[in-house]
């Protein structure tokens, strides 16, 4: 399991419900997406003041994509969080 380290949490994006629209569109249209995502917390680094499991809202642009070992993982500076979502 990848450790975060310097601030940075490693998130889960969570997906928002899709509904279909019944809409036909050419196969090459691009939708505009959120600028912002919910996202969970899976783990933090030691000094963070956000635990693992909260919800929290970040930049969709500030979230860092790494592979390592066939492994995705999600990666958010601390600093980039705008909030916490409690349901």
């Amino acid at each position: 399991m990848l450790c975060p380290m310097n601030k940075y949490l490693s998130v889960s994006l969570l997906e928002e419900e899709k509904t279909s629209s019944g809409v036909l569109v050419p196969d090459d249209f691009k939708a505009n997406t959120n600028a912002y995502s919910l996202a969970k917390i899976i783990k933090c680094h030691k000094a963070s003041s956000l635990k693992p499991g909260m919800k929290i809202i970040v930049p969709t642009h500030m979230v860092e994509q790494v592979k390592l070992f066939g492994e995705n993982y999600n990666l958010v500076l601390e600093n980039h969080v705008l909030g916490c979502f409690e349901d």
